[in-house]
């Protein structure tokens, strides 16, 4: 009863989520949200599977067990852990950017917070999380251990790509990148003196 509670709250979660998509000003999703939303997401592959693993008669097989496994997995690298990484991707940049480059302002010419990571790199991590994660799930609910390794090599891989976006980041920090602001002089019309 507790499971089916708990899923009426992630719906109405959902619904609320849903809502605050639709009502953006923006229609473009960067990634940083996108890493957020794709974390919300999963939690109904999540909720649907904690739903069957909480039925009382559930007998305890090999399957099961290996059910339980993904269960946990799934909720705290795929929602957890991407979701933080989404979050990551929002806050540092604004704070570093804070922190190195808002005095400047008006004074020097800044980059903008899109400036201060590489999109490509963050995209990378995305893709190779995802494809970690779908890979180390279902090996693991299989049971395939040369699969569930494999995958995991993925996750780390994609770790490694934010650790290295989050130090390119962290560099303006120790460097940062203000620029003198040229001024274009106003164009002057010639008049004859009188």
């Amino acid at each position: 009863m507790f499971a089916f509670v708990i899923l009426a709250g992630l719906t109405l979660y959902g619904c609320e989520i849903t809502a605050i998509l639709r009502a953006r000003k923006r229609r473009q999703i960067d990634l940083g949200v996108k890493y957020f939303v794709t974390a919300i997401a999963l939690l109904v592959p999540v909720s649907a599977l904690g739903a069957v693993l909480a039925w009382p008669h559930l007998p305890m097989t090999m399957l099961t067990a290996q059910l339980e496994n993904v269960y946990g997995f799934l909720a705290f690298i795929g929602v957890v852990t991407f979701a933080i990484v989404g979050m990551l991707y929002k806050v540092v940049p604004f704070l570093v950017w804070y922190a190195s480059y808002s005095k400047a302002i008006g004074r020097s010419k800044v980059p903008s917070l899109a400036e201060l990571y590489s999109p490509a790199l963050q995209s990378a991590g995305y893709w190779l999380f995802l494809a970690g994660l779908l890979l180390t799930s279902v090996a693991a609910a299989v049971g395939h251990e040369h699969c569930v390794r494999v995958g995991c090599v993925v996750l780390l891989a994609s770790v490694v790509v934010f650790v290295v976006n989050i130090g390119k980041i962290l560099t303006h920090l120790i460097r940062p990148r203000i620029q003198p602001l040229i001024f274009k002089p106003a164009h002057v019309a010639n008049v004859s003196p009188i």
